[in-house]
């Protein structure tokens, strides 16, 4: 069963939490008023880190990019403590209570099929939302990996970041899963727009009837503001 905790993370020590991004954050408080709510600032990462993960702090310590860090501490924080994780450019637009009692213990989103194709993938999903009752195999897999599996950086921060803690990692150990509980919601639902159409709607150059339409099925909206 997947606890009924709403997990967000922001380091905070370069950057303060936006107006726009605690704006969207009142979404999923609003959408679940029964749910806890957890913050995650980066003293509490930190501390969580050494306490229930101490044999893989030093992994975690070591990543040359900060983004890693915030990519793994949210597969520890739902392993340990379940629950569902959401990116701060994450806007929710219906409860996901239904949803998470008909999908199991565990979901991701898919990424809108332009990003796929432009990854080069026949199925991509992200971990900017995502949730899963506490202990599951498949972050007990993904935490495996990052602890057992050496990296190579290349130099290419995006590519480095997506192939080691990022979205590319996750699919890639997806595709090699043996187990059948892991469900992955479609992007009509969790990733109607691309980012290319983010952008293009924030620029005032997009074509809103079709941007409208595709939120038709959605329940949340995923705007990849990539702060990172």
């Amino acid at each position: 069963m997947i606890p009924k905790i709403i997990h967000q993370v922001w380091e905070g020590r370069q950057n303060p939490l936006s107006d726009f991004y605690t704006q969207l954050s009142g979404t999923w408080k609003e959408h679940h008023p029964a749910w806890q709510y957890k913050f995650w600032d980066g003293d509490r990462m930190d501390a969580f880190v050494r306490e229930h993960f101490p044999d893989f702090a030093g992994t975690y310590f070591g990543y040359r990019y900060p983004v890693q860090r915030w990519d793994t501490i949210r597969y520890l924080i739902l392993f340990k403590i379940g629950g569902m994780y959401v990116d701060f450019d994450y806007e929710c637009l219906e409860s996901f209570d239904d949803l998470i009692t008909e999908n199991g213990t565990c979901f991701f989103a898919m990424e809108p099929d332009e990003h796929r194709r432009a990854l080069g993938k026949t199925l991509c999903f992200n971990n900017a939302l995502m949730a899963t009752s506490p202990g599951h195999p498949f972050f007990k897999h993904i935490i495996e990996h990052l602890t057992s599996t050496p990296f190579s950086y290349s130099g290419n921060k995006v590519h480095d970041v997506l192939t080691s803690t990022g979205p590319l990692m996750l699919s890639n150990l997806y595709e090699n899963y043996k187990g059948t509980d892991v469900r992955i919601l479609p992007a009509d639902q969790v990733s109607p727009w691309s980012q290319r159409e983010v952008r293009n709607f924030v620029a005032g150059i997009a074509d809103e009837e079709l941007l409208e339409k595709k939120l038709e099925k959605a329940i949340a909206i995923h705007y990849f503001w990539g702060s990172w």
